[in-house]
């Protein structure tokens, strides 16, 4: 105190004879350390004395040589303290001289001795783990796994009673180590205070496995560096990191060459002990423990400063599968990333994506690409999501996809293919792959399946393993010929949501009531070979004598069907011969008059009144359904070749009226026309009496040739074109003109 002011003393030249000047004044006993920096925290107010030089005799420190207030340049920062012994006071402490403070438990922390009735920190200049060793041992904690010249756990207060601490890691207390003078250490601050990561109480390392790993990655390859010491896992400092060093790592845990040296705690920082620092590896070392560094244990670094590795997949073997399915080309599609298999969601998936996978395994073409778990849910991550691949990719891996662990998928929608080679069915003897003769593997063969309840929901899991669409028929009785060998399946029962027909209900593989002619087929959606639209005719004439006799055929869904002749009737064969420009029908004859037909039976119980103008104009039972044999096929034998139709109207004995001519139709000019041509055409078409002449395109203009013009008949012609008329194609008429017969359709006996 000078006058009336308090203030400070500061710590410039400050050492323990002023010490001892004041705690003589204070009568508090000898002097026993001189505090620098504000040791007891910053005081407040003028700063009165610096540069203070007592001889030690003094009775008050004012009597010391000192500079006064303004000549000091100091501030509360550097305040000095002092710690007296007191007067005549025993200390009669006799618990521990050392502890851990501020750390997760009593085992790691900031350390402390206790000295001068009081708790002091230790600075860490000259500390290394032989010292840590000491303290560990002392406050029975085993071994010293780290230290670190950081203020790891927080900034002590008060005294600093240890510096340049030299133990040779033997000693039983740290006050038996060697030390330097803390009056002569000028920079003792509690930034440097130092502090140990023990291993704890009754360690004993007899550990023998991996000494370093991977954590917190995406993978087994990635991930921050940890090693082990002493019985704990500890983190590795950026300090000098470098992709030697990663090398190093990547090798040691077993995966691919170095990637990336990650520093800055890319993978999130670690907790308790930072084992290595200054790490500085040629690349070439078996472990990161063999590289040379600072010496473990110690460190300046934070966790924010946590080395990390992105190493490349050792694996090198086939990243793409199909399980769970019937064999290796068919099932649930898996693809490995570093070190497991998980499953593909099937957002997005389509059979470009399967077709890829199809390739990649040698499998053939994609035949479908099932979604929602068709071949059951996967385990494990789903690592692939919204695949989208062109279909030339080498491997799936080489689609484009969100190639994080799917978060808004599950494993009910877990992607699969069907390949070529993996079918476990095939359709033979048809138009093309999609329609055909069912046959399954069976013995290291094929065989063929029993039409015994076999129905559209069998054929539909038949089309969609095959990835055909969806079951147009389900034709039996051998509709695409007879097999030969093995009958693999009877009593077929499909739910229609099975992935192969052999999951379907039967009666067991090569157990069977049949016989080859009851083989089953299939005609599938996608069995049209073309996606063009048809515009060619719908019915034909086919293995006859001539182009006007023969099998009736029927087109539809992409292929030629026959008709079977249950009900099957002259009116009928009148349509037939009708639609295909062949006069009228002479003969419809059944039981197969021009051979069995092979594939689909199209038509039954067709029941036409003559007058229709297509054969599919006329009653019969659904498209496809039957209960007949290719030996009931029907036929018909026509009168020839027609060289007049009617076109246009509600059936075939009534419209515009056409002549054929040199290889195309063309139209008749209404001048002259009466009721005896009209009489001429109905009776040439076989449809009956003459109702009326018509003009004027009634039935529509036509297109193309004006053939015929001034037509004038006397009603007695077989023929139009027997009538008397203009040279073909001489006329004055426009389509406008075009003529019209309407006849009363009824057959007349010829």
């Amino acid at each position: 105190r000078v006058g009336v002011w308090w203030g400070t003393v500061c710590h410039n030249v400050w050492d323990l004879t002023d010490a001892e000047v004041v705690c003589r004044q204070l009568g508090c006993g000898s002097a026993l350390f001189a505090p620098l920096y504000s040791a007891y925290g910053p005081g407040t107010g003028p700063v009165l004395m610096g540069g203070v030089g007592c001889t030690g005799d003094e009775d008050y420190l004012l009597n010391c040589r000192y500079t006064g207030p303004g000549l000091n340049y100091c501030d509360h920062f550097t305040d000095a303290s002092a710690v007296c012994s007191g007067p005549n006071i025993t200390d009669t402490y006799n618990g521990p001289r050392v502890r851990l403070v501020n750390g997760p438990d009593s085992c790691s922390g900031r350390v402390e001795v206790y000295t001068a009735r009081q708790w002091a920190t230790v600075c860490n200049d000259g500390w290394d783990m032989r010292d840590a060793d000491v303290v560990c041992r002392q406050v029975g904690c085993g071994l010293a796994v780290s230290t670190s010249d950081q203020p790891q756990f927080g900034q002590g207060t008060g005294l600093i009673a240890l510096v340049y601490v030299g133990c040779s890691g033997n000693e039983s207390s740290l006050f038996d180590c060697p030390s330097g003078d803390i009056q002569h250490y000028y920079f003792a601050l509690h930034y440097f205070d130092a502090s140990v990561i023990c291993s704890g109480p009754n360690i004993t390392d007899n550990y023998t496995g991996i000494r370093v790993r991977l954590v917190n990655g995406d993978n087994m390859c990635s991930g921050r560096v940890e090693v082990y010491y002493r019985g704990f896992w500890g983190t590795v400092c950026d300090d000098w990191w470098s992709i030697n060093d990663a090398q190093v790592v990547c090798r040691e845990v077993g995966c691919g060459k170095a990637l990336q040296a990650t520093t800055n705690a890319f993978f999130g920082q670690g907790s308790r002990a930072i084992i290595l620092d200054d790490v500085n590896c040629s690349g070439n070392e078996p472990s990161l423990l063999n590289c040379p560094s600072r010496p473990i244990g110690t460190n300046d670094c934070s966790h924010y400063e946590d080395a990390g590795v992105i190493c490349a997949d050792p694996y090198k073997g086939r990243k793409v599968r199909l399980v769970s399915g019937n064999n290796n080309c068919s099932g649930r599609v898996e693809v490995y990333y570093y070190g497991q298999w998980g499953t593909v969601c099937d957002d997005g998936w389509d059979t470009r994506d399967a077709q890829v996978v199809c390739r990649e395994l040698g499998c053939g073409d994609a035949l479908s690409a099932p979604m929602k778990a068709a071949f059951g849910g996967g385990t494990g991550p789903i690592l692939l999501d919204d695949v989208h691949c062109t279909g030339n990719e080498m491997s799936l891996l080489n689609c484009l996809a969100s190639r994080q662990t799917a978060r808004n998928c599950g494993h009910n929608e877990d992607a699969s293919a069907i390949c070529s080679a993996g079918a476990t069915v095939r359709l033979v003897n048809g138009p093309n792959r999609c329609a055909g003769r069912v046959e399954v593997r069976y013995n290291d063969g094929w065989g063929t399946v029993c039409d015994e309840y076999w129905d559209i929901r069998d054929a539909h899991v038949v089309c969609k393993e095959l990835g055909c669409g969806f079951a147009l028929f389900a034709p039996g009785w051998a509709a695409y010929g007879e097999g030969s060998g093995s009958i693999a399946l009877d009593d077929v029962a499909c739910t229609g949501s099975e992935t192969s027909l052999l999951n379907c209900g039967n009666t067991g593989l090569g157990q069977h009531n049949c016989v080859h002619f009851e083989d089953a087929s299939v005609v599938c959606s996608e069995s049209s070979t073309t996606t063009d639209v048809y515009t060619g005719p719908r019915v034909r004439l086919a293995e006859g004598n001539s182009s006007c006799s023969g099998r009736v055929e029927v087109y539809y869904a992409g292929q030629w069907g026959t008709v079977c002749d249950d009900s099957w009737n002259i009116l009928d064969g009148d349509v037939v011969c009708g639609e295909v420009g062949c006069g009228r029908a002479l003969a419809a004859p059944g039981w197969a008059e021009f051979g069995m037909g092979i594939g689909l039976i199209l038509l039954d119980d067709v029941q036409c009144l003559g007058t229709e103008a297509s054969l599919f104009d006329c009653p019969a039972t659904q498209l496809g359904w039957h209960n007949c044999h290719h030996i009931e096929d029907a036929s018909v034998v026509c009168s020839g070749r027609a060289n007049v139709r009617l076109v246009g109207g509600s059936d075939r004995c009534n419209g515009r009226v056409e002549v054929f001519h040199a290889g195309l139709w063309g139209t008749v000019c209404d001048h002259g026309w009466d009721l005896n041509a009209v009489r001429v055409v109905c009776r040439e078409l076989g449809c009956g009496r003459a109702i009326t002449q018509l003009g004027e395109a009634t039935y529509g203009q036509g297109s193309g040739r004006i053939w015929l013009d001034d037509v004038a008949c006397s009603g007695s012609e077989s023929t139009l074109l027997d009538c008397s008329h203009r040279a073909f194609g001489e006329h004055n008429c426009q389509h406008s003109n075009d003529a019209a017969a309407v006849c009363s359709g009824e057959r007349l006996v010829l």
